[in-house]
């Protein structure tokens, strides 16, 4: 038994012995100059990036030698380039600025570039090549965990009363390209007021306000009240990374029982060029119809250009006044333009929907011109009537016509004339145009030229007739 044990530990010794002979072997194999003739990876193959994000780890490459030993010759400063594709899913290094760069190796043989993901997803493969062969990475653009879309979960649209907060917060949520919500991503949410002022503010006074997206994707505004002006408007949220923001449509109302109304009279009307007789006034009640003293009154007058109009003192189209206290406004002195016609005037207050509306009329002035119609050089034979009826217009100084003017149309009492329904002078009125049409015409007897004159107090127009001898 001691025999064989003592077998056992000679082998043991001479296995030992033979092992230790084989490593100096080994390593008297490794040349004493051993310069690199391959290029292997370092690090930063398989990775992938969001979009527009750094890669997390840079490419690397080392210089090596075949023979497995370690390189011992210089190996600072060779070249290595990597390039990305050039189009596609890819990316920028950050020594260039491009999808290539040349960079230089450091004393131990390593170099290394730094790459961020383009905009496109998908997967690519970045090449190092250098003098001692090259090397691939593989890579990979993801959309994952980036917003690619914000949409309104809920109230999409919603109202409150003007002053009152609204019944519910804004709430968005936010997802990737691929469909999955995306966290901790911060939400603005910002409101844009209507064209009359319409709008709201968050809690704290404020126009704009952020949230951040939690696990499902979702981000929730601080709650909102309205302002004081009644109207539509809108609030929309954004987030970086997504171009079309979402909007909610939101409606101001008007307090149920506020009200604003014009005092009689509430139609006027002047001639064209003065002054109306009234003032405007409005009052101005509560929900509780108690009057409001101190409210500021808009009264804006209506009307396309070149239509019937008027304008305040000082030639404003649109003034204010302030209620007393009695909650009655009072506008200034209005004047008729020169145009005939009707026109509007209304009335507004801050929190109520609907204006006071009053109904005026510019009307034309006294007659200023009376111009005879086509019938002022015709003719007919004697006993015969005149084929187109004698017809004036009348109009005032400023070109409206005169509507009710009396227009008299007078023959001559001798010698060749004519007859209106038997008498040589009768009396019209014009018509919404202006216009007076005299009775049929019949020639007497006795041919030869003449003039039938229409006038409209000191305004004469002149009708050259002829009664031609019968056959």
């Amino acid at each position: 038994m001691i025999r064989a044990a003592l077998v056992v530990l000679l082998a043991a010794i001479a296995c030992a012995a033979g092992a230790g002979r084989a490593a100096v072997a080994a390593t008297r194999a490794c040349p004493s100059s051993n310069a690199p003739n391959t290029m292997t990876l370092a690090g930063g193959s398989p990775q992938t990036a969001q979009l527009g994000m750094p890669f997390a780890q840079p490419l690397q490459v080392t210089l090596a030698n075949s023979n497995g030993c370690p390189v011992t010759t210089q190996v600072a400063g060779v070249p290595v380039t990597f390039s990305a594709p050039g189009s596609g899913a890819s990316g920028t290094f950050a020594a260039s600025g491009s999808n290539a760069v040349t960079v230089g190796t450091d004393s131990s043989g390593a170099a290394s570039a730094q790459l961020t993901a383009n905009g496109v997803a998908g997967s690519y493969t970045v090449v190092a090549s250098s003098e001692y062969g090259t090397v691939t990475f593989s890579l990979t653009n993801t959309a994952s965990g980036l917003p690619y879309t914000i949409a309104a979960v809920a109230p999409a649209s919603t109202s409150a009363t003007v002053g009152a907060r609204y019944a519910q917060p804004l709430s968005v949520v936010v997802r990737d390209a691929n469909g999955n919500p995306v966290a901790g991503t911060t939400v603005t949410f910002s409101f844009d007021p209507g064209a009359n002022g319409a709008g709201a503010t968050f809690d704290g006074g404020v126009m704009q306000a952020t949230a951040v997206t939690d696990a499902s994707g979702t981000a929730t505004s601080p709650r909102f009240s309205a302002n004081a002006t009644p109207g539509r408007f809108v609030a929309a949220a954004s987030v970086a990374g997504v171009v079309e923001p979402t909007e909610f449509s939101l409606d101001n109302l008007p307090g149920k029982d506020s009200s604003i109304s014009g005092l009689l009279p509430v139609t006027q009307k002047t001639v064209v060029g003065t002054r109306f007789a009234k003032q405007l006034e409005v009052k101005v009640r509560d929900a509780d119809r108690v009057p409001v003293p101190g409210a500021t009154v808009t009264f804006a007058i209506g009307g396309a250009a070149g239509a019937a109009g008027a304008t305040f003192a000082g030639g404003a189209a649109q003034t204010t006044a302030t209620t007393n206290a009695e909650g009655v406004a009072i506008s200034p002195r209005l004047t008729a333009d020169t145009v005939a016609g009707t026109f509007s005037v209304t009335a507004t207050v801050a929190g109520v929907t609907r204006g006071a509306v009053f109904s005026l009329r510019n009307v034309a002035g006294r007659a200023a011109s009376v111009v005879a119609g086509v019938a002022a050089g015709e003719q007919t034979a004697v006993g015969t009537r005149f084929p187109i009826r004698l017809a004036v217009t009348v109009a005032d100084r400023y070109g409206n016509a005169v509507r009710g003017a009396v227009v008299a149309f007078v023959a001559p009492a001798s010698g060749p004339s004519a007859r209106f329904r038997g008498s040589r002078s009768v009396r019209v009125r014009t018509d919404a145009a202006g216009v007076a049409v005299a009775p049929p015409l019949v020639a007497n007897r006795r041919p030869g030229g003449y003039v039938v004159r229409a006038r409209a107090g000191s305004h004469v127009a002149a009708f050259a007739l002829v009664n031609e001898p019968g056959a």
